[in-house]
Protein backbone atom coordinates (compact mmCIF):
# COMPACT_ATOMS: atom_id res chain seq x y z
CA UNK A 1 0.00 0.00 0.00
CA UNK A 2 1.27 3.53 -1.18
CA UNK A 3 0.56 6.59 1.10
CA UNK A 4 -1.88 7.71 -0.95
CA UNK A 5 -4.19 4.70 -1.37
CA UNK A 6 -3.96 4.72 2.95
CA UNK A 7 -4.91 8.41 2.98
CA UNK A 8 -7.71 7.48 0.84
CA UNK A 9 -9.46 5.58 4.17
CA UNK A 10 -10.61 5.92 7.75
CA UNK A 11 -10.19 4.23 10.52
CA UNK A 12 -12.51 1.58 9.86
CA UNK A 13 -11.61 1.43 6.29
CA UNK A 14 -8.74 0.41 7.00
CA UNK A 15 -9.59 -2.28 9.97
CA UNK A 16 -11.63 -3.61 6.43
CA UNK A 17 -8.75 -3.47 4.86
CA UNK A 18 -6.48 -5.80 7.40
CA UNK A 19 -9.52 -7.89 7.71
CA UNK A 20 -9.85 -9.33 3.79
CA UNK A 21 -6.09 -9.58 4.02
CA UNK A 22 -5.31 -6.55 1.67
CA UNK A 23 -2.70 -5.25 3.83
CA UNK A 24 -1.43 -5.77 6.69
CA UNK A 25 -1.32 -4.29 10.88
CA UNK A 26 2.42 -4.05 9.98
CA UNK A 27 2.38 -2.56 6.26
CA UNK A 28 0.42 0.40 8.37
CA UNK A 29 2.62 1.13 10.92
CA UNK A 30 5.28 1.30 8.47
CA UNK A 31 3.35 3.79 6.46
CA UNK A 32 2.23 5.64 9.81
CA UNK A 33 5.95 5.90 11.04
CA UNK A 34 7.18 7.03 7.28
CA UNK A 35 4.00 10.32 7.67
CA UNK A 36 5.44 11.07 10.77
CA UNK A 37 8.88 11.79 9.36
CA UNK A 38 7.62 13.59 7.00
CA UNK A 39 5.23 16.39 8.79
CA UNK A 40 6.79 15.68 11.98
CA UNK A 41 9.76 18.18 11.66
CA UNK A 42 7.02 20.93 10.85
CA UNK A 43 4.39 20.16 13.21
CA UNK A 44 6.33 19.02 16.59
CA UNK A 45 3.36 16.99 17.56
CA UNK A 46 5.14 13.86 18.90
CA UNK A 47 5.71 13.25 22.51
CA UNK A 48 9.56 11.70 22.85
CA UNK A 49 9.79 8.83 19.99
CA UNK A 50 7.75 6.54 17.96
CA UNK A 51 7.55 3.53 19.87
CA UNK A 52 7.16 0.10 18.78
CA UNK A 53 3.78 -0.87 18.07
CA UNK A 54 1.96 -1.88 21.35
CA UNK A 55 -1.00 -4.22 20.87
CA UNK A 56 -2.84 -6.69 22.80
CA UNK A 57 -5.14 -9.88 21.59
CA UNK A 58 -8.54 -7.78 20.35
CA UNK A 59 -12.19 -8.51 21.50
CA UNK A 60 -13.89 -10.35 19.97
CA UNK A 61 -15.82 -8.29 16.63
CA UNK A 62 -13.20 -5.79 17.73
CA UNK A 63 -13.90 -2.94 14.63
CA UNK A 64 -10.13 -1.45 14.89
CA UNK A 65 -8.08 -4.48 14.29
CA UNK A 66 -4.33 -3.26 12.57
CA UNK A 67 -4.93 0.23 13.03
CA UNK A 68 -2.34 2.72 13.77
CA UNK A 69 -2.90 5.34 16.15
CA UNK A 70 -1.64 7.48 19.27
CA UNK A 71 -2.30 7.95 22.41
CA UNK A 72 -1.47 11.78 24.20
CA UNK A 73 1.19 11.97 26.86
CA UNK A 74 -1.52 12.88 29.31
CA UNK A 75 -4.17 11.04 30.54
CA UNK A 76 -4.72 7.08 29.88
CA UNK A 77 -1.32 5.44 30.18
CA UNK A 78 -0.03 1.84 29.06
CA UNK A 79 2.31 0.12 31.55
CA UNK A 80 6.03 0.24 29.63
CA UNK A 81 5.20 3.70 27.82
CA UNK A 82 6.81 7.13 29.19
CA UNK A 83 4.31 9.19 30.33
CA UNK A 84 6.10 13.21 30.10
CA UNK A 85 2.77 14.81 30.81
CA UNK A 86 4.05 17.82 28.53
CA UNK A 87 6.21 18.67 32.00
CA UNK A 88 10.39 18.50 33.09
CA UNK A 89 8.59 17.11 36.33
CA UNK A 90 7.60 14.18 34.57
CA UNK A 91 10.93 13.17 32.35
CA UNK A 92 11.64 9.30 32.85
CA UNK A 93 8.01 8.79 34.19
CA UNK A 94 6.56 5.00 32.88
CA UNK A 95 3.53 4.13 33.90
CA UNK A 96 3.83 0.53 35.75
CA UNK A 97 0.11 0.00 34.84
CA UNK A 98 -2.72 -0.32 32.35
CA UNK A 99 -5.56 2.03 32.93
CA UNK A 100 -9.12 0.75 32.09
CA UNK A 101 -9.41 2.99 28.87
CA UNK A 102 -6.04 2.59 27.20
CA UNK A 103 -7.17 -1.43 27.80
CA UNK A 104 -10.37 -1.13 25.84
CA UNK A 105 -8.48 0.87 23.15
CA UNK A 106 -5.60 -1.97 22.61
CA UNK A 107 -9.22 -4.82 23.04
CA UNK A 108 -10.46 -2.58 20.21
CA UNK A 109 -8.10 -3.42 18.07
CA UNK A 110 -5.40 -0.32 17.70
CA UNK A 111 -1.51 -0.45 17.21
CA UNK A 112 -0.42 2.36 19.47
CA UNK A 113 3.00 3.57 17.98
CA UNK A 114 3.74 6.74 20.48
CA UNK A 115 2.42 9.31 22.51
CA UNK A 116 1.26 12.78 21.06
CA UNK A 117 2.63 16.26 22.66
CA UNK A 118 0.38 18.39 25.09
CA UNK A 119 0.83 21.42 27.15
CA UNK A 120 2.54 21.17 31.03
CA UNK A 121 -0.47 18.69 32.59
CA UNK A 122 -3.01 19.90 29.86
CA UNK A 123 -3.60 22.96 31.80
CA UNK A 124 -4.14 25.58 28.51
CA UNK A 125 -5.40 25.52 24.94
CA UNK A 126 -2.50 25.77 22.73
CA UNK A 127 0.36 22.68 23.06
CA UNK A 128 3.42 24.66 23.96
CA UNK A 129 5.58 23.67 26.55
CA UNK A 130 9.10 24.08 28.26
CA UNK A 131 9.82 20.74 28.23
CA UNK A 132 8.90 19.48 24.98
CA UNK A 133 8.65 23.17 22.94
CA UNK A 134 6.00 24.23 20.29
CA UNK A 135 3.60 22.24 18.42
CA UNK A 136 1.87 23.92 15.08
CA UNK A 137 -1.64 23.83 13.05
CA UNK A 138 -0.75 21.68 9.58
CA UNK A 139 -2.67 24.68 7.95
CA UNK A 140 -0.49 27.24 9.11
CA UNK A 141 2.63 26.56 11.24
CA UNK A 142 2.11 29.78 12.63
CA UNK A 143 -0.77 29.29 14.22
CA UNK A 144 -1.65 26.74 17.37
CA UNK A 145 -2.53 23.69 16.84
CA UNK A 146 -5.03 24.13 19.97
CA UNK A 147 -4.70 22.04 23.61
CA UNK A 148 -4.43 20.53 25.35
CA UNK A 149 -4.64 17.42 22.87
CA UNK A 150 -3.03 19.45 20.70
CA UNK A 151 -0.21 17.04 19.11
CA UNK A 152 -2.81 14.00 18.52
CA UNK A 153 -5.44 16.47 16.53
CA UNK A 154 -2.37 17.92 14.33
CA UNK A 155 -1.75 14.10 13.24
CA UNK A 156 -5.04 13.35 12.73
CA UNK A 157 -5.24 16.43 10.27
CA UNK A 158 -1.64 15.72 8.48
CA UNK A 159 -3.08 11.86 8.18
CA UNK A 160 -0.64 10.72 10.11
CA UNK A 161 -3.16 8.05 11.60
CA UNK A 162 -7.00 8.88 10.66
CA UNK A 163 -7.73 8.55 14.49
CA UNK A 164 -6.40 9.62 17.72
CA UNK A 165 -6.37 9.48 21.80
CA UNK A 166 -7.34 13.23 23.38
CA UNK A 167 -8.95 14.13 26.61
CA UNK A 168 -10.94 16.62 27.98
CA UNK A 169 -10.92 18.64 30.51
CA UNK A 170 -12.07 21.99 29.76
CA UNK A 171 -12.30 21.43 25.75
CA UNK A 172 -9.31 19.85 25.23
CA UNK A 173 -10.77 17.54 22.57
CA UNK A 174 -12.55 20.22 21.00
CA UNK A 175 -10.54 23.02 20.66
CA UNK A 176 -7.86 21.18 18.71
CA UNK A 177 -10.58 19.55 17.09
CA UNK A 178 -12.02 22.98 16.00
CA UNK A 179 -8.39 24.33 15.15
CA UNK A 180 -7.44 21.43 12.97
CA UNK A 181 -10.74 20.33 11.30
CA UNK A 182 -10.90 17.27 12.71
CA UNK A 183 -14.39 15.78 14.68
CA UNK A 184 -13.92 16.00 18.69
CA UNK A 185 -16.45 14.82 20.84
CA UNK A 186 -16.28 15.14 24.57
CA UNK A 187 -18.86 12.74 26.23
CA UNK A 188 -21.37 13.05 29.11
CA UNK A 189 -20.30 12.96 32.72
CA UNK A 190 -20.22 8.59 33.37
CA UNK A 191 -19.87 7.42 29.72
CA UNK A 192 -15.92 6.71 29.75
CA UNK A 193 -14.32 5.41 32.50
CA UNK A 194 -11.56 7.37 34.30
CA UNK A 195 -10.19 3.97 36.00
CA UNK A 196 -8.20 3.49 37.89
CA UNK A 197 -6.38 6.76 38.61
CA UNK A 198 -9.69 9.02 38.95
CA UNK A 199 -13.57 8.73 38.49
CA UNK A 200 -16.71 10.92 38.34
CA UNK A 201 -16.53 12.35 42.24
CA UNK A 202 -12.65 13.20 41.97
CA UNK A 203 -12.09 13.57 38.28
CA UNK A 204 -15.49 15.62 37.18
CA UNK A 205 -14.37 17.82 34.62
CA UNK A 206 -12.57 15.17 32.74
CA UNK A 207 -13.40 13.25 29.35
CA UNK A 208 -11.24 10.69 27.37
CA UNK A 209 -11.76 10.38 24.15
CA UNK A 210 -10.68 11.46 20.07
CA UNK A 211 -9.92 13.23 17.31
CA UNK A 212 -10.75 11.46 14.01
CA UNK A 213 -11.56 12.85 10.49
CA UNK A 214 -14.82 10.92 10.15
CA UNK A 215 -18.23 10.72 12.19
CA UNK A 216 -18.49 6.98 12.23
CA UNK A 217 -14.75 6.54 13.25
CA UNK A 218 -15.60 8.39 16.34
CA UNK A 219 -19.13 6.79 17.29
CA UNK A 220 -17.13 2.91 16.74
CA UNK A 221 -14.64 4.30 18.86
CA UNK A 222 -17.07 5.49 21.43
CA UNK A 223 -18.92 2.10 21.13
CA UNK A 224 -15.25 0.38 21.54
CA UNK A 225 -14.45 2.49 24.64
CA UNK A 226 -17.72 3.31 26.56
CA UNK A 227 -18.12 1.40 29.79
CA UNK A 228 -17.86 1.64 33.73
CA UNK A 229 -14.56 -0.84 34.74
CA UNK A 230 -14.73 -2.37 38.20
CA UNK A 231 -14.83 -0.39 41.72
CA UNK A 232 -16.64 2.37 40.29
CA UNK A 233 -17.72 5.28 42.69
CA UNK A 234 -20.51 6.03 40.60
CA UNK A 235 -23.92 4.46 38.85
CA UNK A 236 -22.87 4.25 34.74
CA UNK A 237 -26.11 3.91 32.81
CA UNK A 238 -24.94 1.86 29.61
CA UNK A 239 -25.58 2.80 26.04
CA UNK A 240 -28.55 0.18 24.69
CA UNK A 241 -27.65 0.30 21.37
CA UNK A 242 -24.76 1.02 19.13
CA UNK A 243 -23.53 4.64 18.46
CA UNK A 244 -22.59 3.91 15.09
CA UNK A 245 -25.39 1.51 14.09
CA UNK A 246 -27.45 4.34 15.21
CA UNK A 247 -26.01 7.05 12.56
CA UNK A 248 -28.39 4.93 10.11
CA UNK A 249 -31.07 6.59 12.13
CA UNK A 250 -31.73 10.72 10.53
CA UNK A 251 -33.30 12.66 13.03
CA UNK A 252 -34.44 16.30 12.76
CA UNK A 253 -33.86 18.35 15.96
CA UNK A 254 -34.84 21.73 18.04
CA UNK A 255 -31.29 23.47 17.69
CA UNK A 256 -30.92 26.40 19.69
CA UNK A 257 -27.98 28.92 17.93
CA UNK A 258 -26.67 31.10 20.82
CA UNK A 259 -24.63 34.24 19.51
CA UNK A 260 -25.19 35.73 22.33
CA UNK A 261 -21.90 37.03 24.95
CA UNK A 262 -21.41 33.92 27.22
CA UNK A 263 -20.42 36.22 30.40
CA UNK A 264 -17.97 39.22 28.65
CA UNK A 265 -16.79 36.99 25.90
CA UNK A 266 -17.79 38.96 22.62
CA UNK A 267 -18.10 36.80 19.40
CA UNK A 268 -15.88 37.80 16.31
CA UNK A 269 -17.94 38.99 13.77
CA UNK A 270 -16.64 36.48 10.83
CA UNK A 271 -17.22 33.76 13.51
CA UNK A 272 -20.85 35.13 14.10
CA UNK A 273 -21.16 35.06 9.98
CA UNK A 274 -20.30 31.63 9.66
CA UNK A 275 -22.53 30.31 12.61
CA UNK A 276 -25.17 31.72 10.73
CA UNK A 277 -24.38 30.22 7.67
CA UNK A 278 -24.30 26.93 9.34
CA UNK A 279 -27.47 27.54 11.12
CA UNK A 280 -29.04 27.83 7.64
CA UNK A 281 -27.37 24.74 5.84
CA UNK A 282 -29.31 22.85 9.19
CA UNK A 283 -32.39 24.30 8.85
CA UNK A 284 -32.09 23.45 5.21
CA UNK A 285 -31.53 19.65 6.22
CA UNK A 286 -35.16 20.71 7.87
CA UNK A 287 -34.13 21.43 11.35
CA UNK A 288 -35.89 24.01 13.55
CA UNK A 289 -32.84 26.67 13.85
CA UNK A 290 -33.66 29.18 16.27
CA UNK A 291 -31.80 31.83 18.11
CA UNK A 292 -31.69 31.18 22.05
CA UNK A 293 -29.21 31.44 24.99
CA UNK A 294 -29.77 29.75 28.05
CA UNK A 295 -30.00 32.76 30.63
CA UNK A 296 -28.06 30.57 32.98
CA UNK A 297 -25.09 31.09 30.89
CA UNK A 298 -25.01 34.54 30.13
CA UNK A 299 -23.84 35.80 34.02
CA UNK A 300 -20.28 34.28 33.85
CA UNK A 301 -20.64 32.01 36.81
CA UNK A 302 -19.18 29.11 35.17
CA UNK A 303 -16.21 31.53 34.26
CA UNK A 304 -16.03 32.05 37.97
CA UNK A 305 -16.83 28.34 39.92
CA UNK A 306 -14.82 26.51 36.51
CA UNK A 307 -11.59 28.48 37.29
CA UNK A 308 -11.96 27.27 40.93
CA UNK A 309 -12.10 23.31 39.98
CA UNK A 310 -9.05 23.93 37.31
CA UNK A 311 -7.26 25.28 39.80
CA UNK A 312 -7.76 22.76 42.26
CA UNK A 313 -7.11 20.17 39.46
CA UNK A 314 -3.60 21.87 38.82
CA UNK A 315 -2.64 20.90 42.91
CA UNK A 316 -4.36 17.81 42.87
CA UNK A 317 -2.27 16.82 39.64
CA UNK A 318 1.07 18.12 41.09
CA UNK A 319 0.62 16.78 44.51
CA UNK A 320 -0.04 13.14 42.57
CA UNK A 321 2.76 12.77 40.74
CA UNK A 322 5.69 14.39 42.15
CA UNK A 323 6.24 11.74 44.59
CA UNK A 324 6.35 9.20 41.00
CA UNK A 325 8.89 11.46 39.57
CA UNK A 326 11.36 11.91 42.40
CA UNK A 327 11.13 15.62 41.84
CA UNK A 328 10.32 18.69 43.70
CA UNK A 329 7.85 21.02 42.46
CA UNK A 330 9.69 24.24 41.51
CA UNK A 331 10.85 26.34 39.22
CA UNK A 332 13.15 23.83 37.54
CA UNK A 333 10.47 21.35 37.01
CA UNK A 334 7.38 23.29 36.47
CA UNK A 335 6.10 26.67 34.12
CA UNK A 336 5.17 29.50 35.66
CA UNK A 337 1.33 29.72 35.21
CA UNK A 338 1.34 26.22 36.56
CA UNK A 339 3.34 26.74 39.85
CA UNK A 340 0.79 29.79 40.19
CA UNK A 341 -2.55 27.81 39.31
CA UNK A 342 -1.13 25.19 41.76
CA UNK A 343 -0.37 27.96 44.31
CA UNK A 344 -3.87 29.48 44.20
CA UNK A 345 -5.38 25.99 44.60
CA UNK A 346 -3.92 25.09 47.85
CA UNK A 347 -5.49 27.96 48.96
CA UNK A 348 -8.76 27.14 48.01
CA UNK A 349 -11.26 25.90 50.80
CA UNK A 350 -12.95 22.77 51.26
CA UNK A 351 -15.73 25.28 51.52
CA UNK A 352 -15.35 27.01 48.22
CA UNK A 353 -14.45 23.87 46.46
CA UNK A 354 -18.24 22.50 47.15
CA UNK A 355 -19.67 25.70 46.87
CA UNK A 356 -17.91 25.36 43.17
CA UNK A 357 -19.66 21.92 42.88
CA UNK A 358 -23.12 23.39 43.94
CA UNK A 359 -22.96 26.23 40.89
CA UNK A 360 -22.10 23.18 38.84
CA UNK A 361 -25.07 21.07 40.23
CA UNK A 362 -27.15 24.08 39.64
CA UNK A 363 -26.38 25.22 36.04
CA UNK A 364 -26.53 21.54 35.38
CA UNK A 365 -30.11 21.24 36.34
CA UNK A 366 -30.95 24.78 34.45
CA UNK A 367 -29.76 23.39 31.51
CA UNK A 368 -31.40 20.33 32.07
CA UNK A 369 -35.03 22.36 32.09
CA UNK A 370 -33.71 23.80 28.95
CA UNK A 371 -33.20 21.02 26.95
CA UNK A 372 -36.75 20.24 27.53
CA UNK A 373 -37.30 22.74 25.07
CA UNK A 374 -34.42 21.68 22.54
CA UNK A 375 -32.35 19.15 21.81
CA UNK A 376 -28.95 20.89 20.81
CA UNK A 377 -27.31 24.31 21.59
CA UNK A 378 -25.28 25.25 18.56
CA UNK A 379 -22.12 27.77 19.62
CA UNK A 380 -18.76 28.08 17.78
CA UNK A 381 -16.04 25.85 19.56
CA UNK A 382 -13.91 29.41 19.61
CA UNK A 383 -15.42 32.72 19.86
CA UNK A 384 -12.05 34.18 18.39
CA UNK A 385 -9.49 33.71 15.54
CA UNK A 386 -6.96 30.99 16.12
CA UNK A 387 -3.97 32.48 18.16
CA UNK A 388 -0.35 32.41 16.67
CA UNK A 389 2.52 30.57 18.47
CA UNK A 390 3.84 32.41 21.22
CA UNK A 391 0.99 34.09 22.73
CA UNK A 392 0.01 35.08 26.50
CA UNK A 393 -1.81 31.82 26.45
CA UNK A 394 1.45 29.80 27.02
CA UNK A 395 1.74 28.55 30.77
CA UNK A 396 5.28 30.32 30.69
CA UNK A 397 4.56 33.42 29.07
CA UNK A 398 4.97 35.53 32.01
CA UNK A 399 1.80 37.07 32.44
CA UNK A 400 -0.80 37.12 35.73
CA UNK A 401 -2.74 34.63 36.23
CA UNK A 402 -5.95 36.48 36.07
CA UNK A 403 -5.20 37.70 32.25
CA UNK A 404 -3.86 34.21 31.20
CA UNK A 405 -7.24 33.12 32.64
CA UNK A 406 -9.45 35.72 31.06
CA UNK A 407 -8.06 35.81 27.87
CA UNK A 408 -8.26 31.90 27.34
CA UNK A 409 -12.04 32.16 28.14
CA UNK A 410 -12.52 34.99 25.88
CA UNK A 411 -11.16 32.64 23.33
CA UNK A 412 -13.21 29.55 24.43
CA UNK A 413 -16.25 30.76 26.35
CA UNK A 414 -18.34 28.20 25.90
CA UNK A 415 -16.71 24.57 26.01
CA UNK A 416 -15.98 24.56 29.53
CA UNK A 417 -19.70 24.51 30.09
CA UNK A 418 -19.48 21.14 29.21
CA UNK A 419 -16.82 19.79 31.89
CA UNK A 420 -18.62 21.74 34.39
CA UNK A 421 -21.82 20.08 34.16
CA UNK A 422 -20.52 17.04 32.91
CA UNK A 423 -22.67 17.15 29.50
CA UNK A 424 -21.44 15.84 25.79
CA UNK A 425 -20.55 18.47 23.23
CA UNK A 426 -18.85 18.12 20.06
CA UNK A 427 -16.81 19.92 17.66
CA UNK A 428 -18.07 19.77 14.05
CA UNK A 429 -15.21 20.83 11.27
CA UNK A 430 -17.69 22.32 8.71
CA UNK A 431 -16.64 25.56 9.46
CA UNK A 432 -14.28 28.32 8.04
CA UNK A 433 -12.84 30.88 10.57
CA UNK A 434 -10.55 34.08 10.36
CA UNK A 435 -7.39 33.51 7.57
CA UNK A 436 -8.98 30.33 6.01
CA UNK A 437 -8.37 28.27 9.13
CA UNK A 438 -10.92 25.91 10.21
CA UNK A 439 -13.57 26.44 12.65
CA UNK A 440 -15.18 24.13 14.41
CA UNK A 441 -19.63 24.31 14.86
CA UNK A 442 -19.85 23.13 18.71
CA UNK A 443 -22.85 21.31 19.66
CA UNK A 444 -24.16 20.62 23.30
CA UNK A 445 -26.80 17.96 23.96
CA UNK A 446 -28.65 16.89 27.03
CA UNK A 447 -27.04 14.53 29.61
CA UNK A 448 -26.36 11.11 27.57
CA UNK A 449 -27.58 12.51 24.15
CA UNK A 450 -24.01 11.63 22.26
CA UNK A 451 -26.03 9.53 19.60
CA UNK A 452 -27.73 12.82 18.79
CA UNK A 453 -25.01 14.71 18.71
CA UNK A 454 -23.33 12.26 16.29
CA UNK A 455 -26.39 12.32 14.24
CA UNK A 456 -26.24 15.99 13.61
CA UNK A 457 -22.43 15.73 12.96
CA UNK A 458 -23.04 12.97 10.10
CA UNK A 459 -25.72 15.43 8.36
CA UNK A 460 -23.51 18.45 8.44
CA UNK A 461 -20.56 15.40 6.82
CA UNK A 462 -22.81 14.64 4.42
CA UNK A 463 -24.06 17.98 3.48
CA UNK A 464 -20.68 19.41 3.41
CA UNK A 465 -17.98 16.56 3.32
CA UNK A 466 -14.53 17.69 4.91
CA UNK A 467 -12.54 14.70 4.45
CA UNK A 468 -10.77 15.57 1.67
CA UNK A 469 -9.94 18.73 2.76
CA UNK A 470 -6.27 18.77 3.25
CA UNK A 471 -3.53 21.29 4.98
CA UNK A 472 -0.62 22.83 4.17
CA UNK A 473 1.55 20.03 6.08
CA UNK A 474 -0.01 16.82 4.78
CA UNK A 475 1.49 13.10 4.75
CA UNK A 476 1.41 12.93 0.90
Amino acid sequence: MKIDEYLRYDALGLAELVANGDVTADELTTIARAAVEKVNPELNAIAGHVNPAVSTTPDDGARFVGVPTFMKDLGAGIAGIPQHMGSRLCEGFVPGATSYFAERLLAAGFNVIGRTTCPEFGLTLTTESMAAGRSANPWNTDHICGGSSGGSAALVAAGVVPLAHTNDGGGSTRIPASICGNVGLKTSRGRVSLSPGMNDVTGPLVAEGCNSRTVRDTAAFLDAVAGSAPGEATILSPQEHSFLDGLDNRGTYRIALSLDPWGDAMMHPDIRAEMERIGSVLRDLGHAVELATPSVLTDGIVTEKFQVLWFTLAQLTIDQIAPLTNRQPGPDTLEPMTRLMAEQGEKISALDFNKAIGASNAVSRSLGEFFNDWDLLLTPTLNQPTPTLGSDLTLHAGNTIEDWYHAALQIVPHTPVANFTGLPAISVPCGTGPGGLPLGAHFFGAMGQEAKLLDVAAQLEEADPWRDRRPVVFAA
